[in-house]
């Protein structure tokens, strides 16, 4: 099963904004004050504060993670999926390119906002579940349906 031409258009939007925003942070780095929000509550209000430089280990781990997600998504053999048929192993495949754009748009947001010193906003916590979730529903009701 070759992936979908749509799962390589939202690896490549996922790859755009991160690499924009690994760039934009690179270019605010020496400017940033030395103690950044590191941390937010379920609020979406910074509550810890840390050194500037765990931008880079955030950006690592964003970046690790997509690449994760990216190799999963082409190798769909090694997948252990109930049910594997076309239909379970297409709506697998869904799930893992939807959760890499939610995955990456939320480290993304992370980020800016430490740049920044904004905090969350108490929307980032319900939209987060819901574009993960939501995805992993729809891989269940796909492998159920008959």
């Amino acid at each position: 099963m070759r992936p979908k031409l749509w799962h390589h258009i939202l690896t490549g939007i996922s790859g755009v904004f991160l690499l924009g925003m690994t760039v934009y942070t690179v270019i605010r780095y020496g400017s940033l004050p030395e103690k950044i929000p590191t941390h937010f509550g379920a609020a979406g209000v910074a509550d810890g504060f840390g050194h500037k430089s765990t931008l880079v280990m955030l950006i690592f781990l964003a970046w690790m993670l997509f690449g994760v997600l990216t190799v999963v998504a082409f190798f769909p053999d090694a997948w252990n999926v109930p049910k594997r048929n076309a239909r379970t192993l297409a709506a697998a495949a869904d799930m893992i390119a939807v959760m890499k754009l939610v995955t990456v748009l939320m480290f993304c947001w992370m980020i800016l906002c430490s740049v920044q010193s904004w905090n969350l906003g108490s929307w980032f916590l319900p939209v987060t579940m819901v574009g993960m979730f939501a995805p992993l529903v729809h891989l269940i009701l796909a492998s159920v349906r008959k």
